[in-house]
């Protein structure tokens, strides 16, 4: 999976060190209506636009070497293999001293359009490729697919780009952001759209693939770059951190040396050329990942659990389109799994089941429902244990997997409390384990901890049999940190 922490490999080259261009040099390059290519690019100037010939000339130059830096990683702390499990409580009078909870309407979401093939013109050879559950048509380019052969350098780099270049590809990049569209992705799903379908074209290649990918990107408006060591290697922003990822940081915005396959980078020292070009701009944004049109490849989990005495049995159906999309993201901060939460068909039909049984309940009440509810049906396992490494889960992806850890659990809780009970909810970061933690209307015993005003009392989906206000006892000697999302 392509969010396992991506390992670091320093390779020593002997390469010179070429001289960097500052972008004021590059935006001269852009200023000029033409340029001598040499002879070996005449048969290029009929297709390429005035971008494209101050790009490729600038390529031409010697690249910069870059200092790219270790990743940042999640919390390496061991967490426990075997969870405490919290004393039984005594039967005792329950006492309410938070509000019931008003009723809850959970509204239906609006029907999704049943995924439909695309339909390319009369007469039309496509490209066709699955894409998480979904066929794809994009027209055939015959241009598209370039090999790569030789050394890899700059000049190499340019040759590529200048054969791509050479020929116009509007079409494709029009239908795949048109498809992107159609299936609801966000800007990194559209980027791994625009990697399967260079796969798709015959580009089995590394170095093709990664460069006929930034060239697409580019042009789709992507702030993509590419560097290279003894490979080529994709670098873009984002908007959120990442972590198991390593980057580099160009006038003050990190690049990340991205992924879209699942397979491991070796990036070390690398050489990129300085400025970009002048349709490079969006960055990757992974908001609203759990977004993605239904497919026809539906799962199915039932998930039990006991309280007070009474066994309930909750049927669920998810995507496993959207599950597979998620395994490509690399690593978010936790608050991004809790925020993004279910997608809109999974979430009703958990919240409408969960619904009945906090009917009538105060806050406190139901809360501890909802703590039963994930603190039981789920099994326990360390990401350590389940895929090797540390590995945050969507809630999605927490109903697709047999097990799930602390962070997972928080995240799927966290997210439940804000959307079912309309309460506020916050994450709780102790070494080695996340927690979570609820504001109630009212009076409350327990552990406690205050932000911006706000009393969040400890709620933790990972401590069996806990109810709220109870702390791990390895974990009270810490204050932890609130996360709000």
């Amino acid at each position: 999976m392509s969010r396992f922490s991506f390992g670091l490999l320093i390779c020593g080259l002997s390469m010179h060190t070429p001289p960097s261009f500052a972008d004021s040099e590059y935006n001269e390059w852009l200023k000029q209506n033409t340029m001598d290519m040499g002879a070996a690019q005449q048969e290029f100037q009929e297709y390429m636009d005035a971008e494209d010939k101050a790009f490729l000339g600038f390529l031409k130059q010697k690249w910069k070497a870059v200092e790219v830096k270790k990743p940042e990683v999640l919390d390496t702390k061991p967490k426990p293999v075997i969870l405490p499990s919290a004393p039984k409580p005594k039967p005792e009078p329950v006492v309410a001293d938070t509000p019931k909870i008003e009723p809850i309407v959970i509204e239906a979401p609006k029907p999704a359009p049943k995924p439909l093939p695309q339909v390319a013109p009369a007469k039309t050879r496509t490209t066709d490729f699955t894409f998480f559950g979904h066929h794809i048509a994009i027209s055939q380019d015959q241009h598209i697919k370039q090999p790569f052969n030789g050394a890899m350098n700059n000049d190499q780099i340019a040759d590529f780009y200048g054969r791509l270049a050479s020929h116009p590809h509007d079409t494709v990049i029009k239908e795949l952001m048109a498809t992107a569209k159609r299936l609801q992705l966000n800007p990194w799903g559209t980027a791994v759209l625009f990697h399967h379908y260079v796969k798709a074209v015959g580009a089995t290649q590394h170095n093709a693939q990664q460069l006929t990918t930034w060239y697409l990107l580019v042009k789709a408006g992507f702030d993509a770059r590419i560097a290279y060591n003894q490979n080529a290697f994709l670098l873009m922003p984002s908007k959120q951190g990442l972590f198991g990822v390593t980057y580099f940081t160009f006038n003050g915005t990190r690049y990340y040396a991205v992924s879209m396959d699942g397979k491991q980078l070796s990036t070390g020292r690398a050489y990129t050329y300085s400025g970009k070009h002048a349709q490079a701009q969006t960055p990757l944004d992974f908001n609203n990942g759990q977004q993605l049109l239904a497919s026809n490849n539906i799962q199915q989990r039932e998930l039990a659990f006991k309280y007070q005495g009474q066994s309930h049995t909750i049927k669920l159906h998810y995507d496993l389109g959207l599950v597979e999309l998620a395994n490509t993201t690399p690593q978010l901060a936790i608050n991004q799994y809790a925020h993004d939460g279910l997608p809109a068909s999974t979430a009703n039909e958990l919240l409408s089941q969960l619904a009945p049984l906090v009917k009538g309940k105060s806050e406190t009440e139901a809360v501890n429902l909802l703590l039963r509810f994930v603190q039981t049906a789920f099994s326990y396992k360390t990401d350590e244990q389940q895929f090797r490494q540390e590995n945050y889960l969507y809630p999605i992806e927490t109903l697709h997997y047999p097990d799930s850890d602390c962070e997972d659990r928080a995240a799927l809780f966290a997210w439940l409390v804000k959307r079912l009970l309309k309460l506020d909810a916050v994450l709780l970061d102790y070494p080695g384990h996340i927690a979570a933690a609820v504001v109630f209307n009212g009076k409350v015993n327990g552990d406690a901890w205050k932000l911006n005003g706000k009393t969040y009392t400890v709620a933790d989906p990972t401590y069996i049999n806990a109810t709220i206000g109870m702390t791990m006892p390895t974990l009270k000697v810490y204050k932890p940190k609130v996360i709000t999302f």
